[in-house]
């Protein structure tokens, strides 16, 4: 029996969603469909497939992209956008937003993920106005679609236009394998990633609120502000329903705690070789929680970005937005993000949970799952202090 030669060769832990396969393929025998975790992976029609490796090629599952313009460690930087209305209305610092207006003040482009309320969805999207660029702010915890986005990459590049891609570090390694050539007019951004939640699991637990409240959403905020920003116990979840507004802890969430449980990721996230200070971006955008303590100096909270300069394009990019900005190098990271070191840790009871849940039927039972969230999410939190106090005493 003939092995196949194209993208069915990889294995399920090593694909991480982005698409490229899709948009590569010349015969368009490569379909995406969701596994039952929600999931959305490659299907290939074998009959008509012509094995032209073309997938394999660019898959970021199987190739890694050259990085030979990159620097040879990133250079940390700290700050925050010194314009309180975007920084309030951001994530961290604001920052995503200072790079994105300084490509579209060259008449460029940006790409970033917005919900899509309507198929309760998140989906990468094009944007060539400063006044469209808030539904691209802020942390969508879920996986966004990436799948037909390239090729309008491509085209606004070839154009000569400048370009700004967001998004984690698998899909701007995948834009960069899929584009193959290198482009001096495309600058990209990674954050630092703790993993992708189920795409149908959102779907089905934000439609069930939605139709309990009997008003459609509006917008979601997994890192709301209206509490400030303090650290990563405090998070909170804000829900908008047509005018109407749902304030509510994190944990209490059963969305959020399987998320902060790393209960809901997708397989290739425990085992993910993104994972690490060797970036894909440009530039890596991300929280920095110890901030207060270390570099109280930058702390109102409010919110401050950690940054990885990654290539010249990253500095070039950094410096461009400084005047706006309050941001500043630092040599100590504490604590150190631990998705810059390794990959969201598996918990034993993940596979099970995903054989035991009906998507279809997910709220109705949400409440066994949410609990068993919660107690994963106290026990690393208690473990977490024990390992902090006896590390204060070596």
């Amino acid at each position: 029996m003939n092995h196949p030669q194209n993208i069915a060769i990889l294995p399920k832990e090593g694909c991480y969603g982005c698409g490229v396969c899709v948009n590569v393929c010349p015969t368009s025998c490569i379909t995406f469909t969701s596994d039952p975790e929600g999931f959305a992976y490659p299907l290939v029609d074998q009959a008509a497939c012509i094995d032209c490796d073309k997938c394999i090629q660019s898959c970021p599952g199987l190739n890694d992209r050259d990085r030979a313009q990159f620097l040879g460690s990133p250079v940390f930087y700290a700050g925050f956008n010194l314009d309180e209305h975007i920084r309030h209305n951001s994530s961290s610092g604001g920052f995503f937003s200072l790079a994105a207006d300084q490509i579209l003040a060259k008449g460029g482009v940006v790409y970033g993920a917005r919900y899509n309320f309507d198929s309760m969805t998140v989906e990468h999207a094009r944007v060539d106005a400063a006044a469209d660029l808030a539904p691209l702010r802020k942390s969508k915890y879920v996986q966004s679609s990436t799948v037909h986005i390239f090729p309008e990459v491509n085209k606004d590049l070839l154009t000569g236009r400048p370009v700004l891609f967001t998004g984690t570090p698998c899909q701007v390694a995948g834009l960069h394998l899929f584009l193959q050539e290198k482009h001096a007019n495309l600058f990209t951004c990674d954050i630092i990633c703790h993993g992708v939640p189920s795409p149908d699991l959102f779907a089905s637990h934000f439609s069930a609120l939605a139709q309990a409240h009997g008003k459609p959403i509006t917008n979601i905020d997994f890192r709301t502000k209206a509490k400030g920003w303090k650290g990563p116990l405090e998070l909170y979840l804000a829900v908008d329903f047509d005018g109407d507004r749902t304030l509510t802890y994190a944990p209490l969430d059963a969305y959020y705690a399987l998320f902060l449980a790393n209960l809901s990721l997708r397989p290739c996230c425990y085992v993910c070789k993104y994972a690490s200070t060797q970036r894909q971006g440009d530039l890596t955008l991300g929280d920095f929680w110890g901030v207060k303590q270390h570099h109280p100096e930058l702390f109102d909270g409010q919110g401050t970005s950690l940054l990885l300069v990654n290539s010249e394009k990253g500095h070039q990019l950094l410096q461009s937005v400084s005047p706006a900005a309050n941001v500043r190098p630092i040599t100590t990271v504490r604590p150190f993000p631990p998705n810059l070191a390794r990959p969201t840790p598996k918990p034993k009871y993940r596979d099970r949970f995903f054989t035991r849940i009906d998507l279809a039927r997910w709220h109705p039972r949400r409440r066994w799952y949410h609990l068993r969230a919660v107690a994963i999410i106290a026990r690393d939190k208690f473990w977490g202090v024990v390992r902090r106090f006896f590390n204060r005493g070596l």
